[in-house]
């Protein structure tokens, strides 16, 4: 006889057992949200409870589930079907052309993003529907004009789909409607033609979200008739032309949001005079001039406020004084000089954000900034801000204050335990690193870069840390990498680079079996190269030991290093031949997937109205975004490894300033990517291969002092090559040596016999006077061009000799 069962919330788990299907008169089913995991696998028992008029499983398990649909299907009196967050399989959701649920009145299937299907035409003979939510299902195609048969429809929600084309102009049909969600998809068109057709008969509309598509068109002619409209988002769009002034009759207005376009002209007072209930307003990433008089009261009491890069200084806005109960505050990049009034630290006892990031804001932080309990986010980025860091409120979750003038140590306490972002890269902080950063356990991201701190680094870190980045290169910091680093098993990204870092690498470090990039240039660092970074760090994509004392040879297994991307072993004291096995590189022998150029890292805090303050280090820009390898600067020997052409999709090559020999081989012709590739400074011999003109990309070219011969190839990007890529070569010739014309073999070989005599006669006359000549050179030097090059000339052939010597 039970007709009513609401199990939602009890923390149940494990499988539904199918004798609830004996439930035969059960009319009202709620299995939600249960605290353990639910999972049906499959759905026959429903078909069963053919009197069910409610039926709820949201955010229990159905992927197994595939006769879900055909099972709803039987149900003649179902209303309400919610089955969101359900991992509902990838069915066909057109797979019966019968509907016999017609009295459904509610679909909620949102987020389950696996169904992976276009719009089901079942959907428009439920002339019932009042609530329709297929939001993050991975929907794709049109909407299709059908939609506009529901003419019971109070809500849509399509949201985060790949939904593409125009809306159907079938929705003016639509009069009951009261929320529209279409954000989140690939939506073009005019909205000016959208807005006149929702016009043509919902007077009741109360929420239009079109954000996050690609609309065009502007907000003049229609906007001021959405007289009921609390909620407007138009965000991340392609709209443009001046926001009207009728905006300001909007009286129901609670929440908008016109960031991310591109807007122009100029906001003032008139637009918002009747804006008494606006809460939320979000003017970021467009062209407005923000323009209000010193005096103005606002009719409103926001709570967040986005204004970044709009033009709103040179003064802080003096406005939002009257702003008593706002919580979030961006006017980053908005022009704003001088310093900040007093009465911004205490506008409000519940600002929770505030971003004044880029402009010119200077003087000092205040002491009583700790008084502000309830601030979580603080970036100051990228301003003139002078002084010591003060005590922090123990509430702050992200702190920005890179890029500033900032001086004197660094706070022993950060405030509580909340603290997730520490950024204060680029300022002229000294002393030592605190050992309460060891203890923040919350921590994610500490960028202390660019500073003036000195001292050892912590020798504090734990295992149970969530520290993803730590960035302490450019400083002055001194003595060995402490073993407990290897304890950060979470840590993606090490940077100590440009330090005064000394002995080997811990064997601790292998532990941190997640790193993407590891810096550790241009330090003090000694020892072998070890083999735990090719057998421990499998997901390393940048490696940076450049300018160090490294020694020996590249051991082999750096080749399992199937994601690396970036290598740099130069200014070493690395030796022996090159090794072969860098073509087993994979990650550079293919291009990354299209719009994917870069797999750095990025963290964001969401903050306004959709908007995000982005975390980052600097580091990441310092790095070339491109495939590169560089040995440069060390001690290499043998020949250029044919295998290296393997890497196609590499964008740099620098092996200069070694003792390689051999010849270029012809494979290079295969590195298609290849933009800049520095052979100089080597014993390379033979000619230039032909197959390097077809490297269409190559715009930097550096083959000088080797002992090449032959002709310059000609051809594409070998034309645009001045002679400074081959100096030092003396047997090169043609373009664009032009004082070297290329000689026919016979004439060739007696004339490099003639040059050799002649060179080995010049050589020693000119060492027998160079001390008695020297003035006498300074004066030809000064007075006659030809003496000039003739030395230059010289000097590069004397040059080469003692390189040849060195690698000898």
């Amino acid at each position: 006889m039970l007709r009513y069962l609401d199990l939602s919330g009890a923390h149940f788990g494990g499988p539904v057992p199918p004798q609830l299907g004996n439930l035969s008169r059960l009319q009202h089913l709620d299995l939600s949200d249960s605290y353990y995991m639910i999972t049906v696998d499959n759905f026959h028992w429903v078909s069963k409870l053919t009197s069910l008029r409610y039926l709820d499983l949201s955010w229990s398990y159905l992927a197994a589930s595939l006769d879900w649909l055909q099972a709803v299907n039987v149900l003649p009196f179902l209303q309400v079907l919610c089955l969101n967050d359900a991992s509902l399989p990838a069915t066909n959701l057109n797979s019966f052309s019968q509907v016999n649920f017609t009295t459904l009145k509610i679909i909620d299937l949102r987020s389950n993003t696996n169904l992976n299907s276009s719009l089901p035409s079942w959907i428009w003979n439920l002339s019932s529907l009042s609530e329709l939510d297929l939001s993050s299902c991975g929907l794709s195609g049109v909407i299709p004009d059908e939609l506009g048969k529901l003419t019971s429809l109070k809500f849509v929600g399509l949201k985060d789909n790949k939904l593409e084309g125009s809306i159907p102009r079938s929705v003016s049909g639509l009069c009951n409607l009261v929320h529209v969600d279409l954000s989140g998809n690939l939506l073009s068109g005019d909205i000016t033609v959208i807005a006149k057709a929702l016009l043509h008969c919902m007077k009741r509309l109360l929420i239009l979200d079109l954000a996050d598509n690609k609309l065009k068109g502007n907000l003049s002619g229609w906007l001021e008739q959405m007289a009921s409209l609390r909620v407007l988002d138009l965000s991340k769009n392609s709209l443009s032309g001046d926001v009207p002034a009728s905006m300001g009759n909007l009286s129901n207005l609670t929440h908008l949001d016109i960031s991310s376009n591109s807007f122009g002209g100029t906001l003032s007072e008139q637009h918002f005079v009747k804006l008494s209930g606006l809460d939320t307003l979000v003017l970021s990433s467009n062209s407005l001039k923000i323009v209000m008089k010193p005096s103005w009261v606002p009719p409103f009491q926001l709570r967040e406020v986005g204004m970044h890069t709009c033009l709103v200084g040179p003064q802080f806005p003096t406005w939002l004084q009257s702003q008593t109960r706002i919580e979030k505050i961006d006017v980053g990049s908005a022009g704003i000089s001088g310093m900040l009034p007093d009465w911004i630290w205490t506008l409000s006892s519940s600002l929770t954000s505030l971003n004044v990031s880029t402009n010119n804001i200077t003087g000092k932080l205040p002491a009583s900034l700790e008084q502000l309990k309830m601030l979580t986010i603080l970036n100051m980025r990228n301003n003139q801000l002078e002084g010591r860091i003060p005590d922090l409120p123990t509430g702050v979750r992200m702190l920005d204050l890179s890029h500033n003038y900032l001086s004197g140590s660094l706070p022993q306490s950060f405030g509580g335990n909340e603290l997730y972002y520490l950024l204060l890269s680029n300022n002229y902080l000294s002393g030592v690193i605190p050992t309460d950063l060891c203890n923040m356990l919350s921590m994610e991201v500490i960028d202390l870069s660019s500073n003036n701190l000195s001292g050892e680094l912590p020798d504090c870190w734990h295992k149970n840390s969530n520290l993803y980045i730590i960035e302490f290169s450019s400083n002055k910091l001194w003595g060995e990498i402490p073993s407990t680093m290897g304890s950060l098993n979470s840590l993606i990204s090490l940077h100590l680079g440009k330090n005064n870092l000394s002995g080997t690498l811990p064997t601790s470090l292998q532990s941190c079996n997640g790193l993407v990039l590891l810096d550790l240039g241009e330090n003090n660092l000694s020892g072998n190269i070890p083999k735990w970074i090719g057998n421990g760090l499998q997901t390393l994509q940048f490696l940076n030991l450049r300018s160090n004392e490294f020694s020996g040879e590249i051991p082999e297994v750096l080749s399992n290093l199937h994601a690396l991307q970036y290598l740099d072993l130069s200014n070493n004291k690395l030796s022996g031949p090159v090794p072969h096995f860098l073509g087993n590189l994979t990650s550079m022998c293919m291009d990354n997937p299209e719009g994917d150029t870069t797999p750095f890292i990025k963290f964001k805090i969401y903050g306004i109205g959709g908007a995000y303050f982005s975390v980052y280090t600097d580091t990441f820009s310092k790095f070339d975004r491109v495939k590169s390898i560089d040995l440069s600067a060390n001690q290499f020997t043998g020949e250029v490894p044919s295998e290296l052409g393997l890497l196609s999709a590499l964008h740099s090559l620098n092996m200069s300033r070694n003792c390689i020999g051999g010849s270029i081989p012809d494979e290079l012709g295969s590195m298609i990517r290849l933009e800049s590739l520095d052979l100089s400074w080597n014993n390379l011999s033979g000619p230039i291969p032909q197959g390097l003109v077809s490297l269409s990309f190559l715009s930097i070219l550096n083959l000088s002092y080797n002992d090449l011969s032959g002709e310059i190839p000609l051809g594409n990007q070998f034309a645009t090559f001045g002679g400074d890529s081959y100096l030092g070569n003396v047997n090169l010739c043609g373009y664009p040596l032009v004082s070297r014309i290329c000689l026919p073999n016979s004439i060739k070989r007696q004339h490099h016999k003639h040059h050799q005599h002649s060179e080995m006669v010049t050589y020693l006359c000119t060492l027998l006077g160079f001390a008695s000549g020297l003035s006498f050179v300074v004066v030809i030097l000064v007075s006659r061009a030809a003496a000039r090059k003739a030395l230059f000339q010289f000097t590069d052939s004397m040059l080469n000799k003692l390189h040849a010597a060195a690698c000898s």
